[in-house]
Parts: C-alpha cells; structure tokens; sequence
C-alpha cells in the first residue's frame, strides 16, 4: 500500500490524469454549452470518434498536427450538423438520433480506415504533440509538473471551460443560450431566433467533440485504434450532470474521471490476481457511484431534449 503513496507514483498518475481528463473536459464544456440551448447531444461518442479518425487522416497525409486536429474539429461539427438537422429542423427524437449517430461512427471508421490503410500488423502512426512546458510556473514543485508540463490542448480545454463560463454569465449571446434552454417561447417573444442557437449549440458541441477526439488519436496515442473514443462521449454527459451545467465544474469532474482512468492502466500494468476488465469497468463504475453520490437536487434546463415548434405560441 505505501508504494502508491510515494511521490514517483501520485505524480505520474496526476500528470496523466491530467492529460487523460481533455476529451472529457472538452466533450463536456460542448456539452454544457448544447444542453442549455435544450438540446441532447447523444451522439458525442460517435462525433469523437469519427473525428479521431479524420484527425489522424488528415495529420498522416499533410504532415501537419495543427492541420489533422483542425480537421477532426471541422468533421465533428459536420456530424453534430446532421444531428441538428434531424433534432432541430425535423424535430425527431434526440436520443434516437444520437444513438444512430453512434452506432454509424463504429461502423464507418473501421471501414475507411481499412480502405486507407489496409489491414496489417504495424498500424500507421503519426507524432504526437509536444509537451509545452510553461515558464515560471512549471518550477512549481509537484504542481508545475503535474498542471504545466502538458502539450497545447491540455491548456486550450480549461481556457476554453473558463471562457465559455464567461460567455455563458456575462454575456447577452450567453443569455440568449439560457432563455432557450429554459423556455423557448418566451425567447422567440423577447426576439431570440431559437433554431440558430439550438444549432449553434449543436455545432459548437461537434466542434469541441472533434477536436477531443483528435487530441485521442493525434495528441496522446499517435494512431488511431477501433473504438478509441471507449465510451468517452458517455462519460461526457455524466459530467455535464454532475457539474450542473456549469463548465468550469466540468473541469474538476473531468479531472476525477481522468486520473480514475490513468489508475486503471497503472495498476494493469503493475500486475494484479483481479481479471484486467475489472480495471477496464472502473471508469465507469466511479461514474455511476459518481452520478449516485452527487446526482441529486440536480435541475436541468427545462426544456432539455423537448422539440422546439415555431407554429406553436
């Protein structure tokens, strides 16, 4: 027991648990962000993945990391933009929606990147991103190393959770996403155009469920693998939750499940008589006593997954 008390194994895992919480940091602040709109997001899971794909296509093709990852950003935002259509403009059932979208992310990527690269033994792999380490502040001890020692996105998703509160509280955009969220009709009659900001909420969303995806495979793993996202876009919503729709919440919720997963892999890796799937399930056993725990006195948007009808006054 007191070799995971030790610092050369509390730091190592709180650094990678750092860097395993970014898809789940930026999944969920999207979240966040389509969820007060009153939209469901379901499909997160499908997004990230398929963006994990595109991401890594376009880095092993180009060269360019900045490229690929801008690629998986811009594909996740065309795949929430065929969810909006149907929720949005057809007014079809969220979950159904976003469950088909899922469903056809597991299937597509297998298939192209098959008709890439083919099906072989050495996978197609490309550079990750470089560890940027920030001046002053990464000769912090045990903190610089753990919070300013990371790569570009790691600081790009707690800026953008930061910055998406702000936007959210102090401005009258962040107003508008509010007031649909809560009671369209009394938008539409205080002038707020409801379908752009269920869209926007959408779109916004896909983009920052790209653009985690693409931290997967371009940012942490340098490949892309089967199902890599592994239920990530789940997780994601479980932290919307339990960060009560508040993004910087997220941030800390996302960083739980993160070092949960890093753990995970430690402990697989340090050998144990307990079967490795146990380990593979404890993300999501911690989440489900998570949601448990502290799912309660919990009021989301009003009109969150509610099909919105212009006709109707």
């Amino acid at each position: 027991m007191s070799e995971f008390l030790t610092a050369a194994f509390l730091i190592p895992l709180f650094t990678a648990g750092v860097r395993m919480s970014v898809p789940l940091i930026l999944g969920s602040v999207g979240e966040v962000v389509a969820e007060k709109t009153g939209v469901m997001n379901i499909g997160l899971e499908g997004q990230m993945l398929i963006a994990a794909l595109v991401s890594f296509i376009g880095a092993y093709f180009t060269g360019s990391l900045a490229l690929g990852i801008l690629c998986g950003g811009l594909s996740g935002m065309l795949t929430a933009l065929i969810s909006a259509f149907w929720c949005v403009s057809r007014k079809q059932d969220q979950s159904v929606v976003g469950i088909m979208v899922n469903l056809f992310a597991i299937g597509f990527t297998n298939f192209l990147y098959r008709a890439i690269f083919g099906v072989r033994t050495d996978r197609a792999k490309v550079e990750i991103l470089e560890t940027l380490r920030i001046p002053v502040l990464s000769d912090i001890p045990v903190i610089g190393e753990i919070f300013f020692e990371q790569n570009v996105l790691v600081y790009i998703a707690i800026l953008m959770a930061v910055f998406t509160l702000y936007v959210l509280k102090r401005t009258r955009f962040g107003l508008q996403i509010e007031a649909t969220g809560e009671n369209p009709k009394a938008a539409r009659s205080a002038g707020v155009r409801v379908k752009p900001v269920r869209y926007f909420g959408y779109l916004f969303c896909g983009f920052m469920a790209g653009i985690a995806g693409a931290f997967l495979s371009c940012g942490i793993v340098g490949a892309f693998t089967e199902n890599m996202s592994a239920g990530r876009g789940f997780i994601c919503l479980a932290v919307t939750i339990l960060a009560r729709w508040n993004p910087v919440l997220s941030v800390l919720a996302a960083l739980l499940f993160g070092t949960v997963q890093a753990l995970q892999l430690r402990l697989q890796a340090m050998g144990s008589e307990l079967p490795y799937q146990f380990f593979v399930a404890l993300p999501y056993i911690v989440t489900l006593i998570s949601l448990m725990v502290f799912g309660w006195n919990i009021h989301a948007p009003k009109d969150l997954g509610k099909p919105y009808n212009e006709e109707q006054r």
